[in-house]
């Protein structure tokens, strides 16, 4: 049995609830185009959550017919959930996130966070969060060539931590996500909320329903 020697964590939906914020952004953006519209979890989850952002803004400008290209809808839209994020009263953690990180300190885990999101909006949530000092290596969407679900920031975050990919477990609550973490040659727990909990996770290594409950998964390997 290969003995895990490094954790690495997804950001978005996994260590800080931050879809709510996307979802909000994404409204806010289009009663800016005078369109009205309150996306659903099911239907936000369907065709954003896992998703890059700049496919997202594609599927906007169809959807909605908008006179805008894909540049001008992604500055806007990220704008407004820049500054969203930059408000940490409006950033909160998942539930579990607190314990899990203290637990794998208390083990000696080195610690990394594989986000697909750009390195500014990463580092604004950690820092929010005041999660930083958990962290040796924090990797981001725009520090690779190519993000999730291309296996890119775990590959670059197992380097920077110096652990063999396969001595690595990561968190993930997508199947994009998962998808990259088992690109990469890393064992995955799913962790899927709301929005990702219908998304086809069967190619993880193990599907728990809260962070917390990935404890008992690791302590047993």
């Amino acid at each position: 049995m290969i003995a895990t020697q490094a954790v690495i964590l997804d950001l978005d939906g996994l260590i800080v609830d931050s879809e709510p914020l996307h979802q909000r952004a994404f409204s806010m953006f289009l009663a800016r185009q005078g369109i009205v519209h309150e996306f659903t979890v099911e239907e936000y989850g369907k065709f954003f959550v896992g998703i890059p952002v700049v496919e997202n803004t594609r599927w906007l400008i169809e959807r909605f017919h908008l006179r805008m290209s894909s540049h001008e809808v992604l500055a806007q839209r990220e704008a407004l959930y820049e500054a969203l994020i930059a408000e940490p009263r409006n950033l909160t953690p998942m539930p579990g996130v607190p314990e899990v990180l203290a637990h794998l300190r208390e083990r000696g885990l080195p610690r990394a966070v594989a986000s697909g999101s750009p390195r500014p909006q990463v580092e604004t949530i950690v820092r929010g969060l005041d999660i930083a000092a958990h962290f040796r290596v924090v990797v981001a969407g725009t520090d690779v060539p190519r993000t999730k679900p291309a296996p890119d920031v775990y590959l670059r975050a197992a380097e920077q931590l110096g652990v063999a990919p396969a001595h690595c477990l990561a968190l993930e609550d997508s199947a994009t996500g998962v998808t990259a973490a088992k690109a990469a040659g890393m064992r995955a727990i799913a962790v899927p909320n709301q929005y990702t909990a219908h998304q086809d996770l069967s190619h993880a290594d193990a599907r728990v329903d809260r962070l917390a409950h990935a404890l008992a998964w690791l302590q047993a390997r």
